[in-house]
C-alpha cells in the first residue's frame, strides 16, 4: 500500500489483485481505488472519464437497463474499436464483438450489475501451432479486461466502466480466466 498526500489528506490507494497483468489496467484499478466508498462503491458522479484520458483509448461505459438487463455502450475507446475492427458506441453489449468466449465475457458483464462488484476476466486464445523455431512468432492473443460497476447514490448500479488490453502473444491452448474482485 502506498499512500500519496493529495491536498494533506492521506489516500489509501488499493494494491491491485495478483491476478491483473496488464500496466494499464492495474493503473485503472489503482484509480478507481481512489473513488471508492467504504462499501467498495463508486459513484457514477465520482468517475470521470478525463482523470483516466490517458487510459480512454482501451476503454469502454456502458449504461444498465434494469429493466431490460442490458447494457447500452455510450462510449468505446479507439484501440478497443481498432481491435474488433467495430465502432459500437449506442449499440447493446449482446449486439457486439466482446471476442472469444463470448457468452463467458457477456457473464461477467452480467455479474458486476447483479454483485455490484468489479470482474476480471481473460482469454488467451491460441491461433495456431508455433514451432520449436518459432517461438518468437506470435501464435495467439490475449484478451485481458476489468470490468467495474458504478452506482447511483440508492447503489443501484447504473453505469459499468471497463477497460480491456489486447496483446499477442505465445500460446498453445485457448482458455478463460474470471474472478470476481473487491475494491
Amino acid at each position: 500500500m502506498t499512500t500519496p498526500m493529495l491536498n494533506t489528506h492521506p489516500i489509501e490507494f488499493s494494491e491491485a489483485p495478483s491476478c491483473i497483468h496488464s500496466t494499464a489496467i492495474r493503473g485503472f484499478w489503482s484509480h478507481l481505488s481512489t473513488l471508492a466508498d467504504m462499501h467498495g462503491m463508486i459513484r457514477v458522479y465520482a468517475f470521470d472519464l478525463m482523470d483516466v484520458h490517458r487510459l480512454a483509448p482501451d476503454i469502454t461505459i456502458c449504461d444498465v437497463d434494469i429493466e431490460t438487463c442490458r447494457q447500452r455502450i455510450r462510449f468505446v475507446g479507439t484501440r478497443v474499436v481498432a481491435v474488433f475492427g467495430a465502432e459500437t458506441t449506442g449499440q447493446y453489449l449482446d449486439e457486439v464483438d466482446l471476442g472469444p468466449f463470448r457468452s463467458q465475457q457477456l457473464a461477467a458483464f452480467n455479474m458486476a450489475v447483479a454483485t455490484g462488484r468489479p470482474q476480471w476476466t481473460r482469454a488467451r486464445v491460441a491461433t495456431g501451432k508455433a514451432y520449436p523455431l518459432e517461438q518468437i512468432i506470435p501464435s495467439g492473443a490475449s484478451y485481458e479486461r476489468l470490468i467495474c460497476p458504478l452506482s447511483q447514490s440508492d447503489s443501484k448500479i447504473a453505469q459499468l466502466a471497463t477497460i480491456m488490453r489486447y496483446d499477442e502473444i505465445t500460446c498453445e491452448n485457448s482458455e478463460f480466466e474470471h474472478q470476481e474482485l473487491v475494491l
